[in-house]
């Protein structure tokens, strides 16, 4: 089986034909990184994160597993420390932007 081009990728996104395989090209990767670059401090739930950056295809659950697996890879060579926290009722995640300038 071939792999899509990035036209048919985004294309397959849109229309949601084909689920991104969990990989550091993912779409909410690619929408995460430049919403903290622009950002000090951001804290919330995943959902509020994906409604933050505009994303209606990736799943919840999906959000903390690419960001566990990413961490080092796509935030700590820029300067952003990802951490995760729990409450009673929700599991929250925590951007640190350390080279954020005003």
């Amino acid at each position: 089986m071939r792999e899509m081009t990035k036209g048919e990728r985004i294309v397959a996104e849109a229309l949601g034909l084909g689920k991104p395989k969990l990989n550091a090209n993912h779409p909410f990767l690619r929408k995460v990184i430049p919403f903290v670059q622009s950002r000090r401090y951001w804290k919330g739930s995943s959902t509020e994160l994906l409604k933050a950056i505009g994303d209606s295809f990736t799943p919840p659950n999906t959000v903390t597993k690419l960001l566990n697996k990413y961490d080092l890879e796509c935030f700590h060579g820029k300067g952003i420390k990802v951490r995760f926290s729990r409450t009673n009722r929700k599991r929250l995640i925590e951007f640190t932007n350390y080279r954020y300038k005003e």
